[in-house]
């Protein structure tokens, strides 16, 4: 301790220098990695005979874009040698059905690209016909206060819904609302609507409400009651170089 009192400058002068040294190391590695070489190494060695040319990109947009239930596809882009193709699908599309769409990028390719390029094929839906509603519930499943339903996404900013509507009765109704409230006790059926370039859509929920008598003691929790009980998009594709069929996978 007494060498580092008599040497201050000395000691803090090492210390800056060794953080430099490190941190200009640290960078060296991370962006020309190791010997010299590319972040890559040789894995595109051999690339520019392959080359996925700007035509190709085109028609496999062209291509996708003619299916009914396609609401929008990105322009095909390379990361390193897999080509990535992100594709969004309206509310009514199908599992099996769009999985179908991968072929549609991998038929544009050539017997050598499909060889030495991986493609990764990103399949979303941007909103869904969802209805929800949490509040407090019994062990019954019955709301025991006032209960607002809603959509579970935000349509009036969603860029592809065309329109919406909520209402406690069947049939079409594209009123712009949001939200359904119920207030007094009994069984309630609520109907969504939306509407995309692709199709109508709907959906509903059913809710009973049964508030507690004064004085009675009953557990209750807070809850959510959604009309669908499982989303199955995103949806990811994964082709290998040289592999026959994709391999599918979710994100959530």
């Amino acid at each position: 301790m007494g060498y580092i009192r008599r040497h201050k400058l000395a000691v803090f002068v090492m210390l800056v220098y060794t953080i430099v040294v490190g941190f200009t190391f640290f960078i060296y590695k991370l962006f020309i990695g190791s010997n010299g070489n590319p972040v890559y190494g040789d894995r595109l060695d051999g690339i520019e005979k392959v080359p996925i040319t700007e035509e190709q990109k085109t028609k496999i947009v062209d291509s996708l874009k003619g299916e009914k239930m396609v609401l929008s596809v990105t322009k095909p882009y390379l990361n390193g040698k897999i080509l990535k193709v992100i594709i969004t699908v309206g509310d009514k599309a199908e599992v099996a059905a769009s999985e179908a769409y991968a072929t549609k990028v991998t038929d544009v390719l050539s017997d050598d690209q499909k060889k030495f390029y991986d493609v990764e094929v990103y399949i979303t839906k941007p909103y869904s016909c969802t209805l929800e509603a949490t509040g407090d519930m019994d062990e019954e499943g019955n709301f025991v206060n006032d209960v607002v339903v809603k959509f579970s996404d935000n349509l009036p900013k969603n860029e592809y819904v065309l329109d919406y509507g909520l209402t406690n009765k069947k049939g079409k109704k594209y009123n712009k609302e949001t939200e359904f409230e119920i207030t007094k006790d009994g069984e309630y059926v609520i109907y969504g609507y939306t509407k995309d370039v692709t199709g109508e859509f709907d959906c509903s929920i059913k809710i009973t409400k049964k508030s507690i008598k004064e004085g009675k003691e009953v557990d209750t929790r807070e809850d959510t009651v959604n009309s669908v009980t499982s989303r199955t998009f995103p949806l990811i594709g994964y082709l290998k170089g040289g592999m026959k069929s994709f391999v599918w996978t979710k994100t959530k």
